[in-house]
């Protein structure tokens, strides 16, 4: 009997503890399966609503920061760089001849002023024509050769003034080739165009800023104003009616700035003449925001200007009376005329407002005699760079000294 009981007992333990191991194992193949199941095929599902809200709110977040920053005013800019008289005479060709190639080689003159004459637009008064129906010359009568293009180009200048007292020097058809020879380096000109019903000045529109340049002559050899002569019907003269029917055509033309350059004033004098004044106040009562006066070969001051137009209205704006010289050989009144002004103008355009930044920087023309011989070579440098050097006149290096000075003093009043 008790064997029988043990034999029982002994069972009854071995089942329980089979029933025990297969729960546990069922119970195990659960956890490890079932739940990981649920939670692949249901729970996401709820994470993915809840997401798909979420991107709702930040769609609608990003919506409303997208058309905040559409309302936010844009703001454009522009960069002008201006320089005065350019003409190629005397040593400047004379140095640069090359006998046995029969062509004019130039060096980098103008690679020490690079980093100011690069801008969007840069202009230069060429005082010359470049025309093959005349020969080169460099008195009296001025034509380059077209080699001259490469010392022009390179320096980034992009827009000729060509309203001068020379520019028929080779006669209408001279004035045709230098346009022509000047657009083949895409320099575009202002200030002579080919027929009475032309205007002569250009709107360039960088970066949406619209500029407008116009530009006169006062003065023409008495050859080509004779009352018989037609040469006036190419270029825009410095009188009242011109002036105020090229301004005209470039407010219609819709210009947030614009500029005249003027050929005007007595050659080699440091003043400004009551003409120059006079016109400087019809300029300015017309629209004109800047002018930039050249012809005299020497430097004159700059100021700020306010007059008041026939409805009443005050007009302002700036007045260069003139930047002297840029690039030639000349040396009439010691030392003035181996040196010039030249203005940078940084534009900013915000709500149909600009406003305007100038900088004036004046340059000095060095000419440096070549060993053994009776030639030069030419660089120009910023004056300030002279002041130091043992190879400049002492005549010139204190007329810098007082030129430095003064620029900063005109500066203060026109800011």
């Amino acid at each position: 009997m008790r064997k029988l009981l043990y034999a029982l007992g002994s069972f009854i333990i071995i089942l329980l503890i089979g029933i025990n191991a297969l729960f546990y194992y069922e119970n195990m193949y659960i956890k490890k399966y079932i739940p990981v199941s649920a939670e692949v095929y249901q729970k996401p599902q709820q994470k993915t609503l809840q997401k798909t809200q979420q991107n709702k709110n930040t769609s609608a977040k990003n919506n409303s920061l997208s058309v905040k920053l559409k309302s936010q005013p844009k703001e454009y800019k522009a960069s002008l760089f201006m320089a005065g008289d350019v003409f190629f005479n005397g040593y400047l060709l004379k140095s640069y001849y090359d006998r046995q190639s029969q062509n004019y080689v130039f060096g980098d003159i103008l690679e020490n002023v690079k980093d100011i004459t690069y801008s969007d637009l840069s202009i230069f008064k060429f005082d010359s024509t470049i025309t093959d129906n005349i020969p080169v010359s460099t008195y009296g009568k001025y034509n380059a050769p077209k080699e001259v293009l490469d010392v022009l180009k390179s320096a980034g200048f992009n827009l000729a003034v060509l309203s001068s007292s020379h520019i028929f020097d080779g006669k209408v058809e001279g004035l045709k080739k230098t346009i022509n020879n000047l657009k083949e380096v895409k320099i575009e000109t202002v200030g002579v165009k080919f027929s009475q019903e032309e205007h002569t000045s250009k709107v360039l529109d960088i970066n949406n800023i619209r500029i407008g340049v116009a530009a006169f002559t006062k003065d023409l050899s008495s050859v080509y104003l004779g009352v018989s002569s037609t040469y006036k019907d190419f270029v825009s003269l410095l009188d009242k009616d011109e002036i105020q029917n090229e301004i005209e055509y470039l407010k219609g033309l819709n210009c947030d700035i614009i500029i005249a350059y003027t050929n005007w004033g007595v050659e080699n004098s440091n003043s400004v003449s009551f003409e120059q004044k006079e016109f400087a106040k019809e300029l300015i009562k017309n629209g004109v925001d800047i002018v930039i006066g050249t012809h005299t070969h020497t430097i004159q001051p700059f100021e700020k200007i306010k007059i008041e137009d026939e409805s009443g209205n005050i007009k302002e704006g700036i007045v260069f009376y003139s930047l002297g010289n840029f690039l030639c050989d000349q040396t009439v009144i010691f030392p003035y005329n181996r040196f010039g002004l030249t203005v940078r103008l940084d534009l900013v355009k915000k709500e149909n407002k600009i406003t305007k930044k100038i900088s004036v920087e004046p340059i000095y023309i060095f000419r440096k005699t070549r060993r053994n011989a009776s030639y030069y070579d030419f660089v120009v440098l910023k004056a300030k760079d002279i002041l130091n050097r043992t190879d400049v006149k002492t005549s010139y290096i204190n007329y810098a000294k007082k030129l430095l000075e003064d620029v900063e003093k005109w500066l203060k009043n026109v800011q």
